[in-house]
């Protein structure tokens, strides 16, 4: 919180100051954690882009759901995205953002610009040792939107036969710590939180790495407890009315943040990158049928514009009508 307190002071004093800069650009950030969480993490990253040039000034705007994400986007009331990759890739396709940066973080010592998913259960459920043992269990995830923490395992999960809502439950708890609560206090028998999680919270003292066992642990380039295949990790976007000018500063300026800088000290991440490939973010889209590839449901009488509702039973009177005239006659 003093962190925090701290930040809103900088960013306070530094008004007057940006006062005169040609344009204030916001930047919409996925709240998982909260508020105050975003503010924490995200701050210092603006602050940055502030220091580092003239023109612009930066405003933060913590994002609770991709709906209202859509919507700010494609009103204009955000300029930039800060967001786990399928929300990035679905707002580049549907509403012209273009994905600039990608995030790099560093864990022991090893900098990696993707990350996983960790599929768990408490450490004595020897009932649970791989994905086949969750059919008629209960799974806890974050959001049905989730990608770290959802759809990853998801999509190991259909490839094991299993179907989400037949085979096994699920429940939404609305952050990564809840989930995590919600298995250890026996309310779900396993979980799903992205890769890097499981750690922090020990980290912080919130749980005992003891507690916990992870389902089909992989061993491979992230040294994270994790469950899945790699996959990118969040990008940063730039809306489409933003000038190409705007955005070859903003990469310039993060991607050559000096490593010892306190923005990296303060913030959640080890620096940007040019943006990888998001090629397999698509796929596990296509696979889920998720996202881009949403299967819309058909729609009820009460779907229909307005318009509709009227000129469609217009249309059946008429035909009836002509129907009628057309039989009279044909008595005659």
């Amino acid at each position: 919180m003093r962190k925090l307190i701290f930040i809103f002071l900088i960013l306070s004093l530094a008004m007057p100051a940006l006062a005169d800069r040609e344009r204030v650009f916001t930047v919409g950030v996925r709240a998982f954690n909260g508020v105050q969480e975003s503010y924490r993490s995200w701050s210092p990253t603006l602050l940055y882009l502030e220091q580092n040039q003239n023109k612009y000034s930066f405003y933060l705007m913590p994002v609770f759901g991709f709906e209202q994400m859509r919507k700010l986007l494609e009103t204009g009331q955000i300029d930039f995205v800060i967001t786990q990759p399928a929300e990035a890739v679905i707002l580049h396709e549907k509403y012209g953002s273009r994905i600039i940066l990608t995030l790099l973080r560093e864990y022991s010592g090893r900098t990696v610009s993707y990350f996983s998913s960790a599929m768990f259960t408490r450490a004595e459920r020897d009932d649970i040792k791989d994905f086949d043992d969750m059919k008629g269990k209960t799974l806890a995830a974050i959001d049905p939107e989730g990608f770290g923490a959802y759809w990853m395992i998801l999509k190991e999960l259909r490839d094991a036969g299993l179907k989400e809502g037949k085979d096994f439950n699920m429940v939404f708890t609305g952050t990564q710590d809840k989930v995590v609560e919600s298995v250890l206090e026996g309310r779900a028998d396993a979980g799903t939180v992205r890769s890097g999680i499981l750690e922090k919270m020990a980290k912080n003292g919130h749980i005992d790495l003891k507690n916990i066992k992870v389902i089909n642990s992989v061993t491979d380039g992230l040294p994270l407890l994790h469950s899945t295949k790699l996959y990118p990790e969040w990008a940063f976007s730039a809306g489409k009315d933003v000038s190409e000018e705007t955005v070859n500063e903003v990469q310039n300026i993060l991607t050559n943040i000096p490593q010892d800088a306190q923005v990296l000290k303060e913030s959640v991440y080890a620096g940007w990158i040019l943006p990888v490939s998001y090629i397999s973010v698509y796929d596990i889209m296509k696979d889920l049928k998720k996202g881009l590839y949403e299967e819309q449901p058909m729609l009820g009488f009460s779907d229909w514009p307005f318009y509709m509702k009227i000129l469609v039973p217009i249309l059946i009177i008429w035909v009836i009508i002509l129907g009628y005239v057309g039989f009279s006659i044909y008595r005659k």
